[in-house]
């Protein structure tokens, strides 16, 4: 019998988290187009009438920077990070479940923790001093695009959380066929927790069940 494949199925746990981030990941998206606009603006103004603004030249960095940290979080929970790792990709299921864990607690959480921690005290530094651009008409209140690096990182610890949960369950499931719901009411912690099978089907892919 073939392995299933992670995409079969679902968690609800892990569901809720990944679609917490991924509905701020969809409203900070926005910022490209914002960035987009920007920068037509400056190469007008600096091209067309030799008058460049350098505090839109500060903001466009500014918005590049909120929609790519923002972003990380975003490509975790759909694993879309561009991934060159030719060891993990002829491991076993099992081994690749167990270096995905190992990945995530002794190198992704422990650096998401100690960038936190030392951003917070960066953001309030910079918003005790009033950091400003160090260009006279630069943008002031620097202490607001700074403010992103916690955001952003803790939204990416939530990401990590899911996909660290996703990672165990699915370790402990491999192999398994789905469980069947028990008779009777099924506890909440259970249910948050339960590898189930995937509802959504692809009209171009044929369902697998009716393969079996």
């Amino acid at each position: 019998m073939n392995q299933p494949n992670d995409l079969e199925y679902s968690i609800p746990i892990v569901d809720a988290l990944n679609g917490f981030v991924q509905r701020i990941g969809h409203v900070m998206a926005w910022s490209n187009v914002i960035l987009i606009g920007i920068i037509l603006v400056q190469v007008v103004l600096r091209y067309g009438f030799n008058n460049g603004l350098v505090y839109l030249e500060e903001l466009i960095w500014h918005v590049y920077a909120v929609g790519f940290m923002f972003g990380l979080s975003f490509a975790m929970t759909n694993d879309s990070h561009i991934r060159v790792d030719i060891i993990h990709m002829n491991l076993s299921r099992q081994n690749q479940h167990r270096w995905e864990i190992f990945g995530i607690l002794f190198l992704l959480l422990p650096f998401i923790t100690v960038i936190f921690l030392h951003s917070i005290e960066w953001v309030y530094y910079s918003f005790e001093i009033g950091e400003s651009s160090a260009n006279p008409t630069g943008l002031p209140y620097r202490w607001i695009v700074k403010s992103v690096i916690p955001l952003s990182f803790a939204l990416l610890f939530i990401a990590a959380i899911a996909r660290l949960i996703r990672e165990v369950a699915l370790l402990l499931h491999l192999a398994k066929e789905p469980e069947e719901l028990h008779p009777g009411r099924v506890s909440m912690i259970r249910h948050l927790f339960k590898v189930q099978e995937s509802t959504v089907n692809d009209d171009t892919t044929p369902d697998k069940r009716e393969e079996k």
